[in-house]
């Protein structure tokens, strides 16, 4: 369970990194949209964790996979 509501929180956040918008992934990672960085930062207890250090460099493939998933 997520410690925040996603339609009122997610529009807001963005990359830390790359200043893009991120999406959500099944609740267990949020995922930025900018095609350069490819980045992926957890949530841990329902709380994103967006700090640069805890982010997960994609490939381009898991890249697209997790953008797919949070595009349903």
């Amino acid at each position: 369970m997520l410690a925040f509501d996603p339609a009122i929180l997610l529009p807001k956040l963005r990359c830390p990194v790359s200043h893009q918008p991120l999406k959500l992934v099944a609740e267990e990672c949020l995922v930025s949209t900018d095609a350069e960085t490819r980045l992926s930062y957890p949530i841990v207890e329902g709380i994103p964790v967006l700090l640069e250090e805890e982010a997960t460099a994609l490939s381009e493939s898991d890249w697209q996979s997790l953008l797919e998933r949070a595009n349903g």
